[in-house]
């Protein structure tokens, strides 16, 4: 199993919903971690607003922050999430520099798959979580 480094993360939806209980949204964010997670392992990552159904990620973006952000739309209700991924932590902006200084295809450290890291100007930018590793 793939265990995912970072915290609770906050959903901002695309569309309307009606007022949400604190406790709801206290779930809603704690499932976000284990969207992430299923989405690094190469899983099917569920519906955003829990129909049940499966979602494809439809949009990929880098932040300014280094920040990546993923917009899921689901398969059966059509109804969209948003969800911040959180920037390249030390130890992963190491392991990349470290691949560049071997001469080595550099990889998203966080994906359990191959994801080949895109220049972008200076930068290094993964094309699948929207993180960047290097300035």
């Amino acid at each position: 199993m793939l265990s995912v480094p970072f915290g609770v993360l906050e959903v901002q939806m695309a569309t309307r919903m009606n007022d949400i209980e604190d406790e709801g949204r206290g779930r809603r964010q704690m499932q976000v971690g284990r969207v992430l997670g299923l989405f690094y392992a190469g899983g099917a990552v569920p519906c955003p607003v829990g129909c049940g159904g499966a979602s494809e990620v439809v949009r990929v973006g880098a932040l300014a922050t280094g920040a990546g952000e993923l917009w899921v739309e689901c398969g059966s209700c059509a109804q969209r999430g948003r969800f911040a991924v959180p920037v390249a932590t030390e130890p992963e902006r190491r392991a990349v520099e470290s691949a560049l200084r071997d001469g080595k295809d550099v990889s998203c450290p966080r994906h359990a798959y191959r994801a080949v890291l895109q220049r972008r100007g200076r930068g290094l930018v993964c094309p699948d979580c929207g993180v960047r590793y290097r300035e």
